[in-house]
């Protein structure tokens, strides 16, 4: 199993961050930890270090939480020989509503898209309510895209797989949301990839707020039983898709 996108440098695991990657490393092959940040970049860099060949790295640049954009991409600049891909980043439109700052948005997702061709890295797109508009910037670059959290409708899902180096990643949403559920259904596996954008999403609030890694084991479940297949079918193509997207056979 591997969760593709997990932001375990945030600091809601500052307390327990080695014990949480202790767990991991019971019940996944690998974890790909996101930033969206300039010091959560710096920050997964160093556990990526203590931990090699099992924890690996994105770096980006949150549309409204990021901080330092031209900080980031000099970080990934500086360490693309270490990390796997460029992101999260990307548009949201669910928390910005300005005309002016969503055209500031394209500007700064406009430079991670140059900087993904220009390193032939795959990028990890963050697109809250924005789905389409990111869909129209990458669909001609020629990348291999990751669509991180997908939340979009289902004709815009089956439109985005039509490219063969495009990517879906549900999340634990599937667990308690309809419409993921509907995307479930239309993504294939060849194109699907599993994620639990820890330490948000979680599937068990009433117990702990925060969500992990392993839970995309709850994920597979309820996806295998929205296709009728196995849940080790669809952990294990989402394990290949990830392989493959990330090039995590390099180590």
């Amino acid at each position: 199993m591997i969760d593709v996108h997990a932001h375990l440098c945030f600091p809601d695991f500052d307390r327990d961050r080695e014990q949480v990657i202790a767990r991991c490393r019971e019940e996944l092959a690998a974890v790909i930890v996101s930033s969206a940040r300039y010091d959560e970049g710096l920050e997964a860099l160093k556990t990526r270090e203590k931990h090699k060949g099992f924890i690996f790295v994105t770096l980006g640049y949150h549309p409204t939480e990021g901080t330092n954009p031209d900080g980031v991409l000099e970080l990934i600049r500086k360490n693309s020989g270490e990390i796997v891909g460029i992101g999260e980043c990307g548009l949201d439109f669910h928390w910005e509503h300005d005309p002016k700052k969503r055209e500031g948005q394209k500007r700064i997702f406009s430079e991670f898209i140059a900087l993904a061709k220009e390193l032939k890295k795959p990028l990890v797109i963050h697109s809250w309510d924005a789905e389409q508009e990111c869909f129209e910037m990458v669909k001609t670059s020629g990348l291999v895209c990751v669509f991180h959290c997908f939340s979009g409708k289902p004709e815009l899902a089956e439109e985005i797989v039509k490219n063969k180096d495009f990517y879906i990643s549900l999340s634990t949403l599937v667990l308690f949301s309809k419409d993921i559920r509907k995307l479930a259904k239309v993504v294939p596996l060849g194109q699907l990839l599993l994620e639990t954008d820890s330490p948000w999403l979680s599937p068990n609030k009433d117990v702990d707020k925060r969500n992990y890694p392993w839970n995309i084991k709850l994920s597979a479940s309820k996806i295998a039983e929205l296709k009728g297949v196995e849940k080790d079918q669809v952990l294990e193509a989402a394990k290949r898709n990830a392989q493959k997207v990330f090039h995590l056979n390099r180590g």
